[in-house]
């Protein structure tokens, strides 16, 4: 697996995780048009990504979510309350809630939210598996 956080900190929070096939974000808190430069950076293709999984409803999380997700049809993963408290995406049919304790399968990929402390909603942290885990607290 390849971990790649295009953003960290209070201006926006995007992480990219893929294997060879299949990649995923993490929060998309920065604007589309970044999301691409950082991902050409680091020589990946946007088509690559299957899902975004959002922790909470804070702008910084999920600034660019809406536009991204609209413009190559992704998926978009978060908790009812989050999904409710902040806007993700103006294409209802994007949005799938999740429960905290679930784990969703994106290919070979899986994903699993679980309950973290933080002053938002109901937000979620993240482990990934394949082969390997990978834990995303955003």
């Amino acid at each position: 697996m390849q971990i790649s956080a295009l953003a960290s900190g209070s201006s926006g929070n995007c992480f990219y995780v893929s294997n060879k096939n299949t990649a995923i974000l993490i929060d998309v808190g920065i604007s589309t048009k970044q999301v691409l430069e950082r991902l050409k950076a680091i020589n990946q293709n946007p088509l690559k990504i299957k899902a975004i999984f959002i922790t909470h409803e804070h702008s910084d999380h999920i600034r660019g979510s809406d536009v991204l997700a609209r413009k190559f049809s992704i998926p978009i993963f978060a908790t009812k309350a989050t999904a409710q408290k902040g806007f993700l995406c103006s294409n209802k049919d994007l949005v799938n809630c999740i429960n905290k304790d679930s784990t969703i399968k994106i290919e070979k990929l899986k994903v699993e939210a679980f309950s973290k402390t933080h002053s938002a909603a109901d937000p979620v942290s993240y482990n990934i598996y394949e082969n390997k885990k990978v834990f995303i607290r955003a």
